[in-house]
C-alpha cells in the first residue's frame, strides 16, 4: 500500500456526503493529514465539508485534537478525477452493492493500483463489495460507527480476495489516526458490534411488541443496567464475572423464550410502513413530535466526550 512512514495515509479521500462521510474526513484531518470529500453533486460536496469542518472545531474544542487542521487539509468535490493523488479512499456512500460497484468501477480506472481502498459499509460483504474490481486484493472494510469523529472503534476486515497486507495497512492507519480497531478474522455480515446490537434491538421490539413493557421503560432498563456497565466490562468479561456456570444454567430456561425473528418483526414493519421511521418523521417508537432530538443527540455527544477525555 502506498503509504508514508509509520502507515499514516499522504492523502485521504472521503466518498460521500451522507450522515459518516463528514465525521470519517474530520477524524483524518485532524490527525494531520489531507483530506478531500467527494459527493455527486457540488452542494452535497460543499454541504458535507461544512459538516467536516464543524465536526473537527467540535473536536479541537473539547480538547479531543490538538489544533484545528489547516484551512487548505479539508477540501470537497464533485469530481472524482480528484482524488487521483489519494493514498488511501475511504468509501461512505449509501449501503447499496449497485451504487458502490458503479462508484469503485469508475475509481479503479482514476487512482494507482496500490492504493488502499476502504468501504465504510456498515454490514456488506467485502467479497460482494470488490466482486467486480479488477484488484480486490487492495479493498477492505473500515467501519466507523456513528458519529465517526467521536466514536472510537474502526471494524477492519478483508473480503476472500483480500491480501492480508492490506488488511494490516486499514488497522494500523485506524490506530494512526487515534482510533480503536478490532480485527474481523472472517468474513460476516454486520461485523461485530452491529450484529451485536441488532441482536438487543431485535429484543427490545419484542418485548414492546408482546405488551411486556413500553419503549421508554426498555429503553430505561438498558440505559441503567447493562449499558451503563459495557464501556468497563464487556459482554464475555461480565459473563466471566458473573460465572460461566451461573450463565449456562441462565441459558438453558432463557435462550427458548428470546425473539428469533429472522426477518423484521412486525412492530418493525407497521411503523416504517405508516411513515413512522422515528426522528426523521416525527414518530418511531417514540413519539418525538413532543422530544427535542437535537437535545438528546447533544446530551449524547458530550457524554462521549466525557468518556473520551477520561480513557485518554
Amino acid at each position: 500500500m502506498r503509504l508514508s512512514a509509520g502507515g499514516n495515509p499522504q492523502r485521504v479521500a472521503v466518498l460521500g456526503a451522507g450522515t459518516m462521510a463528514p465525521g470519517i474526513a474530520a477524524a483524518f484531518a485532524v490527525a494531520g493529514h489531507e483530506v478531500v470529500l467527494w459527493a455527486r453533486r457540488a452542494d452535497a460536496a460543499e454541504s458535507a465539508l461544512s459538516r467536516a469542518q464543524a465536526a473537527a472545531a467540535f473536536l479541537v474544542e473539547h480538547e479531543l485534537a490538538p489544533a484545528a487542521p489547516p484551512p487548505d487539509a479539508l477540501g470537497a468535490s464533485a469530481q472524482l478525477e480528484d482524488v487521483a493523488g489519494a493514498a488511501v479512499v475511504v468509501e461512505a456512500i449509501a449501503e447499496q452493492l449497485p451504487a458502490k460497484h458503479e462508484l469503485l468501477g469508475r475509481l479503479e480506472t482514476i487512482v494507482a493500483p496500490d492504493v488502499l481502498i476502504a468501504t465504510n459499509t456498515s454490514g456488506l460483504r467485502v467479497t460482494d463489495v470488490a466482486a467486480p474490481l479488477e484488484h480486490p486484493e487492495r479493498v477492505v472494510a473500515m467501519h466507523f460507527w456513528n458519529p465517526a469523529h467521536l466514536m472510537p472503534l474502526v471494524e477492519v476486515g478483508g473480503g476472500e480476495r483480500t491480501a492480508p497486507a492490506s488488511v494490516d495497512a486499514a488497522y494500523e492507519l485506524a490506530r494512526a489516526i487515534g482510533k480503536q480497531p478490532v480485527r474481523v478474522e472472517h468474513e460476516v455480515l454486520g461485523f461485530l458490534g452491529t450484529r451485536l446490537q441488532q441482536a438487543v434491538v431485535r429484543e427490545a421490539i419484542a418485548l414492546v411488541e408482546r405488551g411486556i413493557a413500553s419503549a421508554e421503560d426498555v429503553d430505561l432498563a438498558v440505559r441503567t443496567s447493562f449499558g451503563i456497565r459495557f464501556p468497563v466490562t464487556g459482554p464475555l468479561e461480565s459473563a466471566d464475572i458473573t460465572g460461566l456456570d451461573v450463565i449456562e444454567a441462565i441459558h438453558d430456561y432463557l435462550l427458548p423464550d428470546l425473539d428469533r425473528s429472522t426477518g423484521p418483526q412486525a412492530a418493525l414493519r407497521e411503523r416504517v410502513a405508516a411513515g413512522a421511521f422515528g426522528v426523521k418523521s416525527g414518530r418511531g417508537f417514540h413519539d418525538w413530535s413532543a422530544r427535542d432530538s437535537g437535545e438528546l443527540i447533544r446530551r449524547r455527544d458530550e457524554e462521549l466526550v466525557r468518556r473520551l477525555r477520561l480513557d485518554r
